[in-house]
């Protein structure tokens, strides 16, 4: 494996050093940027009964209904806040939230169900609930008198049911906002795993799609209805906007403010359309093979919100997104393995605990917009304790693999049709790499293949040889996880994913090293041994991809199994794996699973 040397020289540092965890960086930031929102969302309520600009101005038409909708997702938004924080401080707590309802897994998100999710389901159930019994009745009177006034019978429901759910569908997209973002800084603090955040970011995501089809399939079932009715319920009733009279919004009214009401149907329809797009890139198919496209199409959710114009839900999540930015810092440093020396400082006020951490690491020469996550190998806690105090800096190191394709060989092209040569020979024309790993990548292939012109005999060269290259770093971003407070820690890792093993490995090495030196101090028989006794490491990888990675364990003790797959052979059994290794544990002996890697 390669190396390509970070460069010492000119090492620039932005922003503030990382700081701690805890409730003064993280709870009570979050309760200021609660109660402001919460201030500026109610009291634009109030200065938008003289200047609204919305496809829908509630606070006009309906006062009450419109605050009491803010002060019910705030106060949601409060209580579930503050069940986070007390979890987050009592593991009995998060064990019994984590206890399984079902083996069965769940539709989608390939997970079971657990306690702690029911409860979130039903707590997402719950806002719903009160949502509606706060709206429905005072819509549904509004808009039965609208329709009798325009001669139309027993359309109130309808047009109350398309007002429901765009208010559903506005708390909704705060929900999606808020849980995601570049491993928040809020969910370490909660406790909350990148899988769970991530999961309802999802979930959010594709119930929000949900309601927006109700509610669009609700208003064309409504405007077809319309249509066929006479030009005095037209109206009473326009089109474009039911809400208000035909001379209160275009093409009656040709003012800005009209035109701004009509424009709801437009802004709803690129909402749909954005919503679709990011929907298939989100396919596992598309997204692993166009990662890029999944990645920058979810920017095109910006403009959805902007043109959805919903910022009274909408403003936490911002506002909680740069809280997390404030705390990253950034450095620019050089990186087929990358190491990096960063300021001691950046370690500053940091425990450290978790041997998971991970940076964004940004190469402005292959690419000026993309950040990309990389899982350290490096354990920083071990890393900061024996480097030398004199020295401001403590190098950690990365892992990557560029993406190849293999050529085809003679029998796969002689089992292709006409057509399929044809189109794989066209797809795969020279062009320029479009890949960011591989951009990265192609200063060292360049220099190694310029040694091997000069060394044509020695292989074992291109292992040696490194280049400098400019790059910057954000974070370090801590995954939750003390894997010392078990007797088995277990990785389940494939390909890439064996970056956070051997971090874990520097973890387990170190407390086993600790725990030496104080035997040799203290050679009492009541001298208590670490709990953490046992570190297997499971590593999946494709016999083509396969590299020597010893060098790299930090102790002997580590129990590390290999297993090649690709050509054919089957994957690995995850419950056969744990089964076997739980059968060895002692009874009573605690165990914990860290997984990681492509499914």
């Amino acid at each position: 494996m390669s190396t390509i040397a970070a460069n010492e020289q000119g090492l620039r540092t932005y922003g503030r050093p990382w700081s701690r965890i805890t409730p003064r960086t993280c709870l009570w930031p979050l309760v200021g940027s609660l109660l402001a929102t919460f201030g500026l969302s109610l009291g634009l309520t109030f200065r938008s009964e003289h200047h609204c600009y919305a496809g829908t101005c509630g606070e006009w038409l309906f006062p009450l209904q419109a605050r009491l909708h803010v002060v019910i997702w705030y106060l949601w938004l409060s209580v579930t806040v503050a069940f986070l924080a007390v979890r987050a401080f009592h593991p009995k707590l998060q064990k019994a939230l984590a206890k399984q309802i079902s083996n069965r897994k769940l539709p989608v998100i390939k997970r079971s169900p657990t306690v702690g999710a029911a409860s979130m389901a039903l707590w997402f159930i719950a806002l719903y609930a009160v949502i509606t019994g706060t709206w429905w009745p005072r819509l549904y009177e509004y808009f039965l008198h609208r329709s009798l006034e325009g001669g139309i019978q027993d359309e109130g429901n309808r047009l109350a049911a398309i007002a429901l759910t765009g208010h559903f569908c506005d708390v909704t997209m705060g929900m999606v906002l808020i849980p995601i973002s570049r491993h928040s800084a809020l969910a370490s603090f909660f406790q909350l795993s990148g899988s769970t955040t991530l999961t309802l970011h999802m979930l959010s995501a594709y119930t929000l799609f949900a309601l927006v089809l109700v509610h669009g399939i609700l208003y064309v079932s409504w405007a077809a209805f319309i249509n066929g009715l006479s030009a005095h319920a037209k109206k009473v009733l326009p089109v474009l906007n039911p809400t208000y009279l035909y001379h209160e919004t275009w093409p009656g009214n040709k003012t800005s403010l009209g035109i701004w009401r009509a424009s709801l149907v437009f802004t709803g329809l690129f909402s749909v359309l954005t919503m679709l797009i990011l929907s298939i890139t989100t396919l596992p198919k598309v997204r692993r093979k166009h990662f890029n496209l999944f990645y920058f199409t979810h920017f095109l959710s910006i403009l959805m919100v902007v043109s959805s114009r919903h910022l009274v839900t909408v403003g936490i999540g911002k506002i909680q997104s740069l809280e997390d930015r404030d705390q990253q810092t950034s450095r620019d440093s050089n990186d087929h393995s990358i190491t990096v020396p960063i300021p001691r400082s950046r370690l500053a006020g940091c425990s450290c605990r978790s041997p998971l951490a991970h940076f964004f690491i940004h190469h402005g020469d292959s690419s000026s917009r993309e950040v990309h996550p990389f899982s350290t190998i490096t354990h920083l806690a071990t890393k900061d304790a024996t480097t030398s105090a004199e020295d401001d800096e403590i190098i950690i190191q990365f892992l990557f693999r560029k993406v190849a394709t293999a050529a085809p060989t003679h029998e796969n092209m002689a089992r292709r049709s006409w057509l399929s040569t044809l189109y794989y020979s066209l797809r795969r024309a020279p062009t320029k790499s479009a890949e960011w790993t591989e951009k990265i990548a192609s200063p060292l292939d360049h220099k190694i293949e310029q040694r091997s012109h000069i060394y044509p005999d020695a292989k074992e060269q291109s292992l040696n040889t490194s280049v400098d290259l400019a790059l910057r770093l954000e974070g370090p971003y801590f995954s939750p996880a003390d894997p010392s407070r078990y007797h088995t820690v277990v990785c389940l890792v494939a390909g890439t994913g064996i970056s956070g093993a051997i971090a874990i490995a520097g973890a387990f090495s170190a407390l086993q090293t600790s725990h030496s030196a104080a035997a040799l101090g203290n050679p009492t028989p009541n001298f208590s041994l670490p709990v953490w006794r046992r570190c297997i490491i499971n590593w999946s990888v494709r016999e083509t991809d396969y590299s020597d990675i010893l060098p790299l364990m930090p102790t002997s003790d580590i129990e590390l199994q290999i297993c090649l797959t690709g050509s054919g052979k089957p994957r690995q059994d995850i419950s056969e794996i744990l089964s076997r290794i739980t059968q060895d544990m002692p009874p009573n002996a605690s165990a914990w699973a860290y997984i990681s890697g492509p499914r």
